[in-house]
C-alpha cells in the first residue's frame, strides 16, 4: 500500500477517535437511536408536555423532572408507575391517560397527561 494512503487512513482514524473522545468529555454521549426519550416536567398541578406520541413498537423512556414537590407518573392501563423514570416498549395502540403517582396537594386529582401510541 502506498505511504500516502496509509497516512490518510491514520489521519481519518485519529479524527474519528477525537470526535468520540470530545463528545464523551463534554457529556454529549451518543444515545441509542432506538429509544424514544422524553423529559416531562411535573409541577403543581400539571405536566409539560402533557401529551406524548409514539409509535407501536417504540422503546420509550420518560424521565420525570419534579419542579416543586415529589410527583411521578402512573399509567394504570399499562401497569406503569414511577417517580423518576419509566421505560417500556409501546406494544398496544391507543390513548392512555397518566396521573400523578404521589399525593401532592388539593389539585392532585386533576393532574393528568396522555400517552398516544399510533
Amino acid at each position: 500500500m502506498d505511504k500516502k494512503y496509509i497516512g490518510i487512513t491514520v489521519i481519518i482514524i485519529f479524527v474519528i477517535a477525537g470526535i468520540f473522545f470530545i463528545k464523551s468529555k463534554t457529556g454529549n454521549v451518543v444515545r441509542d437511536p432506538e429509544i424514544k426519550e422524553f423529559t416531562v416536567k411535573a409541577f403543581k398541578f400539571g405536566y409539560t408536555p402533557d401529551i406524548i406520541t409514539v409509535n407501536k413498537g417504540d422503546k420509550v423512556k420518560i424521565k420525570i423532572q419534579n419542579t416543586d414537590v415529589p410527583h411521578g407518573v402512573r399509567i394504570p392501563s399499562l401497569n406503569l408507575k414511577n417517580n423518576s423514570q419509566i421505560e417500556f416498549t409501546a406494544d398496544k395502540t391507543g390513548e392512555f391517560d397518566w396521573y400523578c403517582a404521589v399525593y401532592c396537594g388539593e389539585g392532585h386529582m386533576k393532574m393528568k397527561g396522555k400517552l398516544i401510541v399510533k
